[in-house]
């Protein structure tokens, strides 16, 4: 029997996990079987289990193949800018645009927005969006980190901080476009991020202002007065 090449094993496992996160996106992590991941790939339960041991190992295995592909992509783009704020620009539009490629897509929802409905019906799922938050933070960090070499942006920024930051804006918007559904407008969502960012760049020449005191932890009285009442009746 010829040995099969070590190309054709990734082909396959390419194949695999690309319907898999079809079929995810599609019915959701927790509906999803096996059985619709075979059908999708058109391959037998065999070869899957060849590859696989079950839906866990395919959630994670989608997230690496779909952060490896971006992030691809995204280095590509930048390849080509030199100017570092065409750079931020071109950085924003491929977020947007691998956004748009999947939330245009009749029938299925953004498979993140999946993965936060279900998170907590498969630690896979929290694995992958760990993974998937680590990736999105280190590249916004890196950007920044970027402006600061290069006297850009203020020296006193702390790139990590922001990076969590920006990161968590970028999820705000798909949160909110997936609210919005047919209502969202990519300007107007561009323009969101650009009103965090374009300060930094004013900020560049400033001394780093006092920092403001940590938030203290304090007791929602109001919502804990309301249910004593209904514990005390249950009590009783």
């Amino acid at each position: 029997m010829p040995r099969v090449s070590a190309e054709h094993e990734q082909a396959v496992r390419d194949r695999i996990i690309r319907a898999a996160t079809r079929v995810f996106a599609e019915h959701g992590f927790h509906r999803a079987t096996m059985q619709d991941i075979v059908r999708e790939s058109g391959l037998s339960v065999g070869a899957i289990y060849t590859y696989f041991k079950g839906k866990s190992d395919l959630i994670l295995a989608g997230c690496d193949l779909i952060t490896e592909v971006e992030l691809g992509e995204l280095r590509n783009r930048l390849a080509t800018v030199t100017d570092y704020r065409e750079r931020i620009v071109t950085a924003l539009g491929f977020f947007f645009d691998q956004f748009e490629a999947e939330f245009e897509q009749p029938g299925r929802s953004v498979l993140v927005t999946r993965a936060w409905a279900e998170v907590d019906t498969d630690p896979a799922i929290r694995e992958m969006l760990r993974r998937r938050r680590r990736e999105t933070v280190t590249s916004c960090a890196l950007l920044l980190q970027e402006g600061v070499v290069r006297d850009v942006l203020p020296a006193w920024l702390d790139v990590e901080a922001l990076g969590h930051a920006v990161a968590a804006l970028l999820d705000g918007i798909v949160l909110e476009a997936t609210e919005d559904g047919p209502a969202y407008r990519r300007e107007d969502a561009e323009r969101r991020v650009l009103a965090l960012i374009e300060p930094l760049f004013a900020a560049r020449a400033t001394a780093r202002p006092e920092p403001l005191p940590s938030v203290a932890a304090r007791p929602y009285e109001s919502i804990r007065a309301a249910e004593r009442p209904a514990r005390a009746a249950r009590a009783s």
